[in-house]
Parts: C-alpha cells; structure tokens; sequence
C-alpha cells in the first residue's frame, strides 16, 4: 500500500514537471513570434529621415532686380564676413553662383554664416561705353528685411534678395551703411558707371 502511494505521489510529481516545460516552450515560442513580427527598423540606410538631395542643409531663395523681375542668368557673390569660417567651394570668405535659374533661384551651400552678404554681378561687355555695360557692375542686395549690411542664415533657411535701386559700381564695395549711401548718393553718379534698368537689360538679351 505504501509503494503505490509513493509510486503515485512520483508520478503527479513528473506530470508537474512536464507540464512546466511545455508550458515554458510555449511560452518561448510565443515571445519568438512576436519578436520576428515586429522587429526594429534597419538602420542601415533604408528608411530612416526622409532624402532632401540637400536641400534642407543649404540656404535658398530667389534673387531679384529692384523691379522685382528674376535676376535670371546673372551672377551673384555672396560673402560671409567671419575669419573662422571655411567650407568646401568657399573661398576667402565668397562663393558665386555664376548664373541663375530662369526663376532667379539659388543654393548657397555649408552654411550656417554668420554674417552673409549678397552681391548681383554683371561682367563688363567689350566695347561698350561705361554708362551702357563697359564696365563691370556691382549691385548690393537686400533681404527680406531690407537688411544688406550682413545677416546670419543657417541650413534650411529660405532668404530672398533684392537688388538696391542704386547706380551700378564699376568695383565692389563693403556692406556697411555709411558707405553703401555714400556710393549711392554721391560717388556712383559722378562716375557714371550706368544704371541698374541698363545691367537688367544686358542680362535679359544676353549680351
């Protein structure tokens, strides 16, 4: 009598076991699925921030005539006034654009600047007097803001500028105030140097 007993007790006691492992397993298995199912995105390149082509890590905008018409197919200096500063198509502190889109539109790549200026440029025409495109012509530009004496701008800003409505320069100038109304109201008309409608039209017939 008491063998049996001890032989039942031993096998409630393997069917305790058993059911454990199986029960583990199943578990086990469960927890498996799961993780197959749901696993963490692939950080290798697939599908993490969206692709811009770079467009968020350069400043855009447009460019214009004081008229407001696109300054297309001409060139513009832009200068980031800021002896640290040094980046890949930068030199000395200036990238151009050599010409501009139909729309006026540019990308000024690596910034952030910290004090950005921009200059619409056009190159003399040979053989042409001074007032009609004989000399090269420098025109200030204007944000926004009407700011033009520097700014900062940073990746992903969208900044438009405006040519002043001002004579051309027949040399490049600085951006501080006194000396841009100094050339506009007294050292631009003595030289004759023509005006901005002249430059506007060079570039628009593509002479």
């Amino acid at each position: 009598m008491m063998q049996r007993g001890i032989t039942h007790v031993a096998t409630r006691t393997i069917r305790f076991f058993v059911l454990v492992f199986m029960a583990s397993a199943l578990t086990m298995a469960t927890l498996t699925a799961c993780s197959g199912g749901s696993s963490a995105p692939n950080d290798s390149g697939g599908s993490s921030a969206p692709n811009d082509s770079g467009g968020s890590s350069s400043v855009t905008g447009t460019v214009t005539w004081p008229d407001g018409h696109p300054a297309a197919s001409a060139s513009v200096y832009f200068y980031n006034y800021d002896p640290r500063f040094s980046a890949s198509g930068w030199y000395d502190g200036k990238y151009e654009v050599q010409q501009l889109a139909a729309d006026g539109s540019y990308s000024l790549p690596d910034c952030p600047c910290k004090d950005l200026t921009a200059y619409l440029y056009v190159p003399a025409t040979p053989g042409a007097d001074p007032a009609n495109g004989g000399q090269d012509c420098w025109m200030i530009m204007q944000d926004d803001n009407q700011t033009y004496s520097g700014r900062p701008a940073n990746p992903g800003d969208t900044i438009n500028w405006q040519a002043l409505d001002m004579p051309c320069s027949p040399t490049w100038y600085t951006s501080d105030q006194p000396t841009v109304q100094s050339e506009s109201t007294t050292v631009l008309p003595s030289l004759n140097s023509g005006s901005w409608q002249s430059a506007e039209a060079r570039i628009s017939s593509g002479s």
